[in-house]
Parts: structure tokens; sequence; C-alpha cells
């Protein structure tokens, strides 16, 4: 069942405490990496000076914006500036979020001067899938029964899914983000121009949620592009996506774990998951029916009647209709040798779900294969 739409947030309570837990060192290209994982990088956030000004303040895009947040919504002008003004450039963000070149391979089936990047999912997942995130991942659903119960009848999305979600993310809440959210967001917004209008919305939601909860914008800490508690949220998905788990009236998304697993339901069912399908299905497949398919997106844009058409190969009791919405799913790994292969899958409308969290195929498959550990993992 579909829940019905909350009304605009009101009551957000948002603990202030350092995080200090850090993740298992992972691949730190953006595309292929959680932002709770890349954050957890040891790398001291030193405040500095903006290459471009001095104060936030003094700046006219800086004050063109404020002034068009205040139009918005409604803010006064003097708050607006005032919490700004303690704003401070983070060069830890803005290097954290440029993306950085990755080493080049030659693959053997191709021509020597084709070249095609060093990926490898068996590599990128290892850390997720560890024992001691499968343990934590058992103890997280086993505190937290009663919610997922109550999650279970009213959105339908299994727990363990939502639970590899917010294991993948921030380790349970052991890792949600050791930088102040106003200096990330206007950093990105002001200083990294690749995707300023991105981060600039963001940071306008980000001002107008700390207004309506009354909270100092400085004062909030989350991960180094902005996002916010258990499952990583950015401040607009907090206002559209957000849920009061445990029905007290407030939604707290970093010390309320009934609301962050509600919340995480939420996004996924606003997003397309359906109750009763699975996520990913091994079939056999070739990097020429992916062109050919017009694969690589995060929709289930064709069918699995269409697939196999294609050439795609299906295994035995495969358990999904000629009908079923899929897309084809790569995955780049190495073997014992070195050898570079691929694993083909077909992803039905709850990847699809799942990608709207984080668009990498990657990380989509590790939140995968993390629910399907932790759910067939002995109690």
């Amino acid at each position: 069942m579909i829940p019905t739409p909350l009304p605009r947030l009101s009551g957000l309570s948002f603990a202030i405490a350092a995080m200090l837990a850090t993740l298992p060192a992972g691949q730190p290209a953006y595309a292929d990496a959680s932002s709770s994982q890349v954050a957890a990088l040891d790398v001291a956030d030193i405040p500095l000076k903006s290459p471009s000004a001095s104060d936030y303040l003094e700046r006219d895009d800086v004050k063109a914006f404020l002034a068009e947040v205040h139009h918005t919504y409604k803010i006064p002008m003097a708050w607006l500036e005032d919490e700004v003004a303690v704003a401070r450039y983070s060069e830890t963000a803005e290097r954290l979020m440029t993306p950085k070149p990755r080493d080049p391979i030659v693959r053997k089936d191709m021509p020597k001067d084709t070249k095609v990047p060093k990926r490898n999912f068996s590599q990128y997942a290892k850390p997720f899938l560890s024992p001691e995130r499968i343990a934590r991942g058992k103890e997280f659903m086993a505190r937290n029964k009663e919610v997922f119960d109550r999650i279970d009848k009213s959105h339908g999305v299994p727990r363990h899914v939502i639970t590899a979600i917010i294991g993948v993310e921030t380790m349970y809440g052991r890792n949600m983000g050791r930088y102040r959210v106003l200096d990330s967001l206007m950093t990105l917004s002001f200083d990294y121009t690749r995707r300023a209008n991105f981060f600039k919305k963001e940071l306008a939601a980000f001002l107008d949620f700390c207004w309506r909860q009354e909270i100092s914008p400085v004062t909030v800490l989350g991960s180094f592009a902005g996002a916010i508690g258990y499952g990583q949220f950015m401040p607009s998905s907090v206002d559209r996506w957000g849920f009061d788990g445990d029905e007290d009236g407030k939604i707290d998304l970093i010390d309320n774990e009934a609301d962050a697993i509600a919340s995480v339901a939420n996004f996924l069912v606003a997003h397309g998951w359906t109750p009763g399908r699975g996520v990913l299905y091994t079939v056999t497949a070739s990097d020429e029916i992916f062109e050919a398919t017009d694969s690589g997106g995060i929709e289930a844009h064709s069918t699995v009647g269409e697939m196999t058409k294609v050439g795609v190969k299906l295994y035995e009791h495969f358990p999904l209709p000629d009908d079923e919405p899929v897309l084809l799913v790569d995955l780049p790994q190495r073997n014992a040798k070195g050898q570079l292969y691929t694993k083909w899958y077909l992803g039905t409308c709850n990847f699809s779900a799942i990608l709207r969290y984080n668009r990498s195929y990657f990380y989509a498959a590790a939140v995968t294969l993390l629910a399907d550990r932790i759910a067939k993992s002995p109690n």
C-alpha cells in the first residue's frame, strides 16, 4: 500500500553529535560509492578561505541566492545572513566531490588501442558484505522488530532491504558524517561549479528546514555532500520522503531508528517498489546485447520477453513473466587470476527503486547482496 504523502514536516529534531566512526576503505569514485563511504576517508576537514572570496556574504551570487530564498520561503533576510555568515569554505567537500580519473585497462577481446575503465564489482562490494556488517544488520532488525512489522504492512518493503541500505550508507548509524552540512552545501553551491544548480536547491531546502525547525544550520552534521542521518537523505529528500516511524509527531533521521527505517521504506515505495517482486535475477548476456538494448540507465525500460528475443538467456525455472518490466545489469569484476569478466542480471522495478537512492549499479547490487545475506544468515 502506498502511504499517503505527509504534509510539510513539523517538529523535526536533530541531535548534534560528532560522528567519529569510519567505514572500511573503499573506492572513492563518486559514481560507484555511497556518500557515507567516501565521507569516511581519514582526511581532516580544515577550514580554509574560499578561493573565490574571503567572505560568502560579500559575494554577489550569494546575495542573489539569499534574496531568492527569502522571497520563495519567506525566511527573514536577517536570519539568512546571520546563519550564512558563519559558513566556511570546505576544501574537503570540493576535493571529494571532484571526479577522479580511473586507471584504464585493455581487455583481451578488444583492439589494442581500446581502453575501458578499471572497475571491479567484487572489490567494491567486499567491505559491504563483511561478517560484521551482516551481524550488525541482524541486530538492527532484531531491536526494531515492532517497527519493521508495521512497515511490512504499511509499505511492503522487506526489512532486510531497508536494513541493507542503512547498513551500506552508515553502518547502521555508526557513520552518519562528521562534516558541517552548511559548509559543505555552501562550498558545493558556490565554489564547485560542476553541479552548482543541484546543490543550490539542496542548500535552499536545508535553510528552509532549519528555519522551520528552529535549528541553527551550522550545528547540523552530515556527509561531505550534505546528506543527513541513518539513510543519508539530502535535505530535499528529508522534506519529501521523511516519515514518522514511531508516530510521535516528529521525524528525526539522526537519533530515531524508527523514523529512519520508515523514511527509507517511504522513499522506495515512492520510487516504484513493488511488494512480492525480487530485485536481481542471474542471466546470460553480452556487451553487444547491452548496447543493442540501449541499456545502462536506471529505469526498467524493457521486458523479459523483449530481452530474450535479442539473445538474453534465462536459467531454468526463471520466475518472472514475459511482460515483467526489467533492465539489463552488468557487473564487471575480476577472477582470482585478475582476468576481467562480467556477470549479467535482469533487474526489476525494485532494482530501479534502489538505483534512485544511488544511480550506480555497483551500489544497488551491493545493497541487494547484503540484503540477501542478512536474510539468509542464521539467527
